[in-house]
């Protein structure tokens, strides 16, 4: 190692934000938290992963933990807005019976 540099690579933790992002998704949806409804909402923001990518293009020179902290803020504003705009979610079903007496009918 006399006189040569070791260049190190350091890539953008973009997909380990995203795999966190969805995961935590999955994990709120299972607790009944979130609807599961809510990936219908959430997949017309697909356009983000293009944004993203090109953030990750533009910053590549910059500070590695500003284009995760945008991915972040990206994404959770993106969660944030499907909560929103996805239609309201009661956790317990609630199932209702009636049952009334119809003259001589014997099967139904």
């Amino acid at each position: 190692m006399t006189g040569k540099t070791i260049l190190r690579v350091v890539g953008s933790p973009i997909w380990g934000v995203f795999l966190v992002f969805v995961g935590g998704v999955f994990l709120l949806q299972t607790l009944n938290i979130f609807p599961w409804g809510l990936w219908g909402t959430l997949w017309r923001f697909w356009p983000v992963l293009i944004i993203i990518i090109g953030l990750r293009v533009l910053f590549r020179h910059r500070s590695v933990w500003l284009v995760s902290l945008l991915t972040f803020i990206i994404l959770g504003a993106c969660l944030g807005i499907a909560i929103w705009q996805s239609e309201p979610f009661s956790p317990t079903e609630v199932t209702t019976t009636h049952s009334e007496t119809f003259g001589s009918m014997e099967c139904a």
